[in-house]
């Protein structure tokens, strides 16, 4: 399964548009009233919308060979989120992943995470470090347990570990999507919680389908 485009609504878009350019350095384009959002093989797509309770979740993937230098380069960026006394974080069992943690426009928690799978992707050429794609999704619903079994018996990706009754993975290290109880808090944070404002997700997955996880998010699988 991989993500390949994610819409969202910020209430400030000119501001969002602005971190994502001038910040992380992302190629950034503007067009009938949205913005675009290229991260590697993947699309963010924001578009200008009410304020809404919560945050959503977003992780970049990195080549493992990149991750102490995309640590570095994030931290002359913004403040990177320390856990336990340490910006970097260890994947859960199964993983095999590290991860940074930072906050983006209008509190978004975002993350560059570098998996061992990826692990023969070459460190990246040049001043700017390639982010791979849209690695991870987060989305809040009102029951874990009933989303896990819609994306996986509808679009036949399987869960990825650990599934609990609040948090719970739907994909693979290509990509995941989050399924949180909509009133979790995100790790690392410790007072965001998930989003109720829209969501669009896109991947490609083995079955084609719509699902509404909840009235403002969407996963659309082709």
């Amino acid at each position: 399964m991989r993500i390949r485009q994610v819409a969202l609504t910020v209430d400030r878009l000119d501001e969002a548009a602005s971190f994502y350019r001038d910040v992380l350095l992302l190629p950034v384009a503007a067009h009938a009233g949205r913005v675009t959002v290229t991260v590697g093989s993947s699309r963010l797509v924001l578009e200008p919308g009410d304020p809404f309770p919560g945050v959503h979740h977003l992780a970049f993937g990195v080549a493992p060979a990149d991750f102490r230098r995309a640590r570095g380069w994030l931290g002359e960026r913004v403040e990177p989120i320390v856990v336990d006394g340490s910006e970097v974080v260890e994947g859960p069992e199964g993983w095999h992943s590290q991860s940074v943690y930072f906050l983006g426009p209008e509190g978004i928690v975002l993350e560059f995470i570098a998996r061992q799978a990826d692990r023969g992707i070459a460190a990246s050429a040049g001043d700017v470090v390639r982010l791979l794609c849209i690695s991870e999704v987060g989305v809040g619903v009102p029951d874990v347990g009933d989303a896990v079994r819609a994306l996986t018996q509808r679009l036949g990706v399987p869960a990825f570990p650990p599934q609990g009754t609040h948090f719970a993975p739907v994909g693979g290290h290509d990509g995941l999507v989050i399924l949180v109880d909509e009133q979790r808090i995100w790790f690392p944070t410790d007072t965001q919680r998930a989003a109720q404002g829209p969501v669009v997700v896109e991947l490609e997955a083995p079955l084609a389908a719509r699902l509404s996880l909840r009235p403002t998010a969407t996963v659309l699988a082709s």
